[in-house]
């Protein structure tokens, strides 16, 4: 999905910032209380904002229930707790390392990474919820990764772009546009280049303006007001939701796959 040789060419830096905003959460801008022990003796135990906190254990003997008592004693003051065991997570890193391939897509390495936490458990915790859903930097498209390798590959053609273009009121607040090699592989990722803040009449505006400044040929279009897309994205039920959607007006495909025009 993403080439492991991917262009990041002529990207707007406000367009950029704001793409982050709305799709990556990432554990370091939480609160959160870290707990580094070894065998159960407890070498750190600290909030990283370096508060005062309770320590409800002297010892670590299973990590999830300590990550799940440090959080009880602490939950106004941090987001999440992280227990981590040093050999697991040099076991951790090790297999991680271990298991790169200089021939395999960039995304394939970091679902890995994620995936494979799970085999870890005893020794890397966060509570509440697992650490593959906690740690690093997480994706809040309201897809998962397998949903999402299977849209590029129903909805985009090969050698062709796409991009994404939101709104905020008449204004534009961000742009993405990803262009696909002869495997579907995501080989540049770019921004249209029309500022933030550009004023349209209308999301059909937007989308003809926009989809016009996308390198080659363009095969999928996607534009929507900003506040509508962010509770598109929280929704359980998309197709639902993206036919509430359209019908508002608060989103525009342009150009429109074929299978979506055949539905």
């Amino acid at each position: 999905m993403l080439h492991k040789n991917v262009q990041m060419v002529d990207i707007d830096v406000d367009h950029w910032r704001n793409l982050q905003d709305l799709f990556l959460e990432s554990a370091k801008e939480k609160r959160r209380v870290i707990v580094i022990h070894e065998d159960g003796e407890i070498q750190k135990f600290v909030h990283s904002d370096r508060i005062p906190i309770e320590r409800p254990i002297e010892r670590v003997v299973s990590s999830q229930d300590a990550a799940k008592a440090v959080y009880g004693a602490n939950r106004m003051e941090t987001d999440f707790v992280m227990v981590l065991e040093r050999r697991a997570v040099e076991q951790y890193m090790t297999e991680i390392q271990n298991s790169w391939s200089p021939d395999e897509d960039i995304d394939e390495y970091v679902n890995r990474m994620y995936s494979l936490l799970p085999k870890y458990a005893d020794g890397i915790a966060t509570y509440p919820g697992p650490a593959e859903m906690n740690l690093g930097i997480q994706w809040r498209i309201g897809a998962t990764y397998e949903e999402l390798r299977s849209l590029i590959g129903t909805y985009t053609k090969p050698d062709t772009t796409a991009i994404l273009g939101l709104l905020e009121g008449e204004e534009l607040w961000a742009t993405l546009v990803l262009a696909f090699d002869s495997d579907r592989r995501i080989e540049l990722i770019t921004s249209a280049q029309v500022p933030v803040g550009t004023r349209f009449d209308s999301l059909d505006q937007a989308a003809a303006t926009l989809a016009g400044k996308t390198p080659g040929n363009c095969s999928l279009g996607l534009f929507a007001r900003l506040e509508p897309f962010r509770s598109w994205l929280r929704s359980e039920d998309k197709a639902a939701a993206w036919a509430r959607l359209t019908k508002s007006g608060d989103a525009v495909l342009n150009p429109t796959p074929q299978q979506l025009k055949d539905a």
